[in-house]
């Protein structure tokens, strides 16, 4: 099975760095790191990630641009996003999907656990690459 690749948009350096040594160290995976998210639409176009995790600590429009940016890449179109936010619980997976992110993570979260979180959300528990239906709480 090939390592996973990870593109991690947060803009906070210090959580940053503990999801990228959790992503890393727990979940094997390849991470790119991204301050923003703009930075982040850019590296889309060179790395395309199985995956994106984005904090949503900055507005919730930019986000949503964000998307609607990556859309616009043929190559990223199906590149799933989860959210990284302590707004998580306000949502329900069907909004979620509805707004373009396969799930979303609770803030805080548990840096033991965030990379089975991640997983258990992408379907890459038994090496399938799909998403799942599953929001973790």
């Amino acid at each position: 099975m090939s390592t996973k690749s990870i593109l991690l948009i947060e803009h906070e350096a210090s959580i940053r760095e503990v999801l990228y040594t959790c992503l890393r160290e727990f979940g094997g995976w390849r991470v790119t790191q991204s301050s923003s998210i703009q930075e982040g639409v850019n590296l889309c176009r060179t790395i395309c990630p199985d995956a994106i995790l984005l904090d949503t600590s900055t507005s919730e429009a930019d986000a949503l641009i964000f998307i609607e940016q990556l859309k616009q890449y043929s190559t990223t179109k199906s590149i799933p996003i989860l959210l990284i936010t302590a707004r998580a619980s306000w949502f329900t997976l069907k909004q979620l999907h509805q707004m373009g992110f396969a799930g979303a993570i609770t803030k805080p979260f548990n840096p033991s656990t965030i990379s089975a979180q991640v997983s258990r959300l992408m379907g890459w528990n038994n090496g399938d690459s799909q998403q799942s239906d599953v929001r973790s709480k």
